[in-house]
């Protein structure tokens, strides 16, 4: 069985001399991420900031991040019932280090990126973040998003520092659930208003990858007997000999999973998937709705994504022995191959 160790000491990474040993996830930002310090595998450094919202059967994703010999700033806003799907996606080659990606998620800044006829902007205060996007793209036209995310700065988040087989590379990952939502997002023809049903999520990472990789990510946000529940749960990530980034969140704390156990029909990802951990503390049922798969093919790029979206039912259990029953909640897990 994993150890899970937790970190809750302040860390370095990478550190300034030596190898990094203290492997393991934390509740909060503990790791203290100098990307100058990175000398090694230039190309292999991996930064990005991504934002999903979720209201019914919409979602709306914005990423600014960069793979080193290439930077993506987009906007895809897709229907999960009638399939309808447009969006941008500006590639900017070879930005290596340019693009100026903060070390901590939740230090106040500024992210942005634009031309003279678009600009993809993320700001962060103590507690809020406000996401824009405005301008004009050649095919999609019109570009109008503006958005306001709040939460409670006390909320437990899911963060963890996971390392690969060869030394230097290592993948630090922040999640944050629970984000309410106010705003609208436009693109071309189609308009959508955010409210009190919105949620969002912030998935954070900063690494040095192998080329080729593989992995299942799943995260849900949502209210289940009239509480505030969400999980996530992902592996492929690396060596997580020390920890698994599998946690479930109830009325903003943090309660660690061990090992997730997946059942599902490998030759069709439209059959229920079925997930269980290893203290019987986890067990869900999804039953997907829609596949949000994207692929990317670039010179030596291939990248593929099946985003799987679905409604779970099962339960999750506190450490009291309570259990959360949830019934059709609606969150995603998507398995990725990527050579980059």
């Amino acid at each position: 069985m994993i150890s899970q160790r937790e970190i809750t000491a302040e860390t370095p990474l990478p550190p300034p001399v030596g190898a990094f040993t203290r492997w393991g996830y934390a509740r909060r930002m503990v790791f203290g991420y100098n990307r100058r310090l990175i000398r090694r595998r230039p190309f292999g450094l991996k930064e990005w900031d991504f934002y999903q919202i979720h209201s019914g059967d919409w979602v709306l994703q914005l990423t600014i991040g960069h793979v080193s010999y290439m930077g993506s700033f987009s906007a895809t806003l897709f229907n999960l019932k009638t399939g309808l799907r447009t969006g941008v996606v500006h590639l900017r080659p070879f930005p290596l280090r340019s693009v100026p990606m903060e070390e901590n998620p939740e230090t106040p800044h500024v992210l942005e990126a634009g031309r003279r006829d678009w600009k993809l902007k993320f700001e962060t205060t103590a507690e809020k973040r406000f996401l824009s996007m405005g301008g004009r793209d050649r095919k999609a036209g019109n570009i109008d998003i503006k958005l306001t995310l709040a939460n409670d700065p006390l909320n437990e988040k899911m963060v963890i520092a996971t390392p690969f087989k060869k030394p230097g590379q290592f993948y630090l990952n922040y999640k944050e659930n629970y984000w309410t939502v106010a705003g609208h997002a436009g693109i071309g023809e189609t308009m959508v208003e955010f409210g009190p049903e919105a949620v969002a999520l912030l998935d954070w990472g900063r690494g040095v990858w192998p080329f080729r990789h593989e992995w299942f990510w799943g995260n849900g946000t949502g209210t289940v007997q009239g509480g505030r529940f969400g999980f996530n749960i992902g592996w492929g990530f690396g060596d997580t000999s020390g920890a698994t980034e599998n946690m479930f969140f109830w009325q903003g704390k943090a309660h660690k999973l061990g090992t997730i156990r997946l059942e599902r029909d490998e030759a069709d990802y439209r059959r229920p998937w079925r997930f269980t951990d290893d203290s019987n503390c986890f067990d869900f049922v999804m039953k997907p709705v829609y596949d949000n798969y994207t692929e990317t093919k670039l010179l030596f790029v291939n990248n593929r994504c099946h985003q799987v979206f679905g409604d779970f039912s099962g339960k999750a259990v506190l450490p009291d022995g309570e259990v959360i029953q949830a019934e059709n909640f609606r969150a995603f897990c998507e398995h990725a191959e990527n050579q980059w």
